[in-house]
């Protein structure tokens, strides 16, 4: 019980002491003109927020406490600059977890009036200007994208998103594309509905970006809207689609990867075994078998194929590889299929 007791008091003091800094913050407010400089009340206001570790906690829920209880539209107005200027500092300085939880503190289950929507909605288009997008980026990239930035990028959304993929279509983006894929894949964590609206783009090299981005964002909710896109007139765009998909349903998407082996597109159909090859799953042996005795385009498809199943081992690959050999009056593509089962068997099996 005493342990009990202590830990209320602690938390009763706790309680105290940002009643006190609410209070203190919210005295600040009154006491500045709503005609005084704005950076002039920015000061005094982030004084009173603490700005790390967990003091920086403890400061993101005073401010969501005056978003709560503020009702006064310039009084309002004031907080969200402040808010405003906290993660642009935050930024500049390369403190992006902190950002984001600034960030966050606005627009996670949000606590002000309903009223306000639009002044909020107006400073969260304001503080998204290419400049700040910049300096964002490039920082970024500089200390290695690091995880502790993705809260940040997701809960950025749209904007965010509209700004890297304008990184993707310019040609002098701020930097290396393959960096620009890599950060849209992070904001596309929040909200993947981000990124799939950009799959009907009519440039195929800005589908294909956003379909990686896809994959690297590892939401599986955005699979509906990628499969759409499976028989893009682009061959790259589909190779990007089969990576994505069997990057994000892994053992499921055996039966939809099996159906790009025929694809017209040699670039396709060697995407698709590389990644039935580097697969795990029972189910590649069993539907490689079913492809090659229905057909594949080309010998070659055909030897590839055959190697994929041999490189395994166990009674069931024994198994398929008999079948294939079992063939007879094999022709072309068939014959080819044959043959290289039976190199695979006269090889010699190991013990298993």
């Amino acid at each position: 019980m005493a342990g009990s007791n202590g830990a209320a008091e602690l938390e009763a003091v706790g309680v105290a002491w940002r009643d006190e800094q609410l209070q203190r913050v919210r005295a600040v407010f009154d006491s500045v003109d709503t005609d005084a400089a704005d950076a002039s009340l920015r000061s005094k206001v982030l004084a009173q927020l603490p700005n790390s570790g967990d003091d920086l906690v403890v400061g993101i829920g005073v401010f969501r406490d005056l978003l709560r209880v503020e009702h006064r539209n310039d009084r309002f107005r004031r907080l969200l600059r402040i808010w405003s200027g906290k993660v642009t500092t935050e930024v500049r300085a390369g403190n992006y977890e902190a950002a984001g939880m600034w960030m966050r503190a606005l627009i996670e289950a949000p606590v002000f009036a309903e009223e306000f929507s639009l002044l909020v909605a107006e400073v969260r288009r304001d503080l998204s200007r290419p400049a700040l997008f910049e300096e964002l980026v490039t920082g970024l990239v500089s200390a290695g994208s690091p995880s502790t930035a993705g809260p940040l990028l997701a809960s950025w959304g749209e904007p965010l998103v509209e700004f890297l993929i304008s990184q993707i279509v310019t040609d002098d983006p701020v930097v290396n594309r393959r960096h620009v894929v890599d950060l849209l894949g992070m904001a596309g964590r929040g909200d993947p509905r981000h990124l799939t609206a950009r799959l009907a783009d009519p440039r195929w090299f800005v589908v294909r970006n956003v379909a990686t981005a896809i994959g690297k964002a590892g939401r599986a909710s955005a699979l509906p809207a990628l499969e759409t896109i499976a028989n893009h007139e682009d061959d790259r765009v589909r190779v990007e689609v089969i990576r994505t998909i069997g990057a994000l349903k892994a053992d499921e998407a055996i039966p939809g990867v099996l159906g790009f082996l025929n694809d017209p597109s040699f670039k396709v159909r060697q995407a698709a075994a590389s990644l039935l090859r580097a697969s795990p799953a029972e189910s590649v042996v069993p539907g490689i078998v079913g492809v090659l005795e229905e057909g594949v385009g080309s010998a070659e498809d055909a030897r590839r194929l055959v190697d994929i199943i041999a490189e395994r081992r166990g009674p069931l690959v024994r198994e398929a590889l008999e079948r294939l050999t079992s063939r007879k009056f094999a022709l072309g593509v068939s014959k080819a299929a044959r043959d290289a089962a039976r190199n695979a068997l006269a090889a010699g099996w190991p013990d298993e």
